[in-house]
């Protein structure tokens, strides 16, 4: 599965989001399906793992692990 995120609030973004829809509605195969974030966490065992391990930590008052931006593209 690929996310593509599109801006709403551009007029550009408005049409492709309403062209998306025309199809998804016009399709039967379910090929074009509208996910909110948390579906999307929620769609595979790992990323629902990670979500609930994260969601414990803060119920618990732990902070996570600070890494700086500049390792992020090492």
């Amino acid at each position: 599965m690929t996310t593509i995120q599109i801006n709403e609030k551009t007029k550009i973004g408005k049409n492709v989001i309403e062209m998306l829809k025309a199809l998804a509605k016009a399709e039967n195969d379910n090929s074009i399906r509208f996910l909110d974030e948390t579906e999307f966490l929620m769609s595979s065992k790992a990323n629902k793992d990670a979500l609930l391990h994260g969601v414990n930590q803060v119920e618990e008052g732990k902070s996570g692990k600070t890494i700086k931006t500049s390792d992020l593209w090492k």
